[in-house]
């Protein structure tokens, strides 16, 4: 079936890249503009927001929460999400479109034209090889949350190839969130893997749809030291998984 859909996938892929990168350089002056203060942080945010949901709409994807937590407090967090798509990043902030955030990313992104201006001046690239790098990211991502902002990681430490099935948690996310006594906020994304396949780059499955979230109760982390680590992150990773198996438990089974 996917062989006869195959053209139909390709032509999407590519009307997927240029609606991303056509919103995004109409948009660029003005983030340009912007970022030259860091006072205007919150307005880049908002402006985020709204490019977000502008491509989301024009490649028919719709978002649709399936679970919110009553009267949800607007952070500081570390959010932690699984990680099945680059369709991610751009749902985040429709997801959390009043809790203002910075991604934690690899450096790599450094190097993607027009996205690189955000890892630049607002978000957070880390270079895991380079020690001295990784030390600057965390400490900067400590200090953001002391300014109020959340911060997001995906604490699979990137998509991994058997998705939907969630890899091992790394520890980075619980270990800030322990040293800094602030809540994680676990997101299930349920179908951005079968919406946006990362690979194969041009014939991965990819398609119009609606893709399903659920935002969790949050995880209290006062009163918790390192020794609660191993802990935190099990419940982070259970939270997480469980819608996930319940939606995609049939994908997930033939793995």
């Amino acid at each position: 079936m996917k062989y006869l859909l195959l053209p139909f996938i390709i032509v999407y892929r590519i009307y997927f890249a240029v609606v991303f990168f056509t919103v995004l350089t109409i948009m660029y002056p003005i983030f340009w503009v912007l970022l030259l203060n860091d006072k205007h942080f919150e307005k880049v945010f908002r402006l985020k927001v709204f490019t977000s949901r502008v491509i989301l709409l024009l490649d028919f994807m719709f978002l649709k929460k399936i679970r919110v937590p009553e009267n949800l407090p607007n952070g500081p967090y570390v959010i932690c999400s699984n990680h099945c798509s680059y369709l991610d990043i751009i749902q985040m902030y429709p997801i959390l479109p009043h809790t203002k955030f910075m991604f934690i990313g690899k450096a790599e992104l450094l190097r993607w034209p027009v996205l690189n201006i955000f890892f630049k001046k607002v978000d957070i690239a880390v270079n895991r090889e380079k020690r001295h790098s990784a030390m600057r990211s965390i400490f900067r991502a400590k200090k953001e949350i002391q300014n109020g902002w959340s911060i997001v990681i995906f604490p699979e430490g990137g998509i991994p190839p058997n998705n939907p099935k969630l890899n091992p948690f790394k520890s980075g996310a619980f270990k800030m969130a322990i040293e800094e006594q602030v809540p994680i906020l676990p997101i299930t994304l349920i179908d951005t893997w079968r919406l946006f396949e990362t690979n194969p780059p041009l014939t991965g499955m990819a398609h119009p749809g609606i893709s399903r979230v659920v935002i969790h109760d949050p995880i209290p982390t006062t009163g918790l030291t390192k020794k609660d680590l191993v802990n935190l992150r099990q419940q982070t990773f259970d939270v997480i998984n469980e819608p996930l198996m319940h939606y995609n438990k049939k994908a997930i089974e033939k793995l």
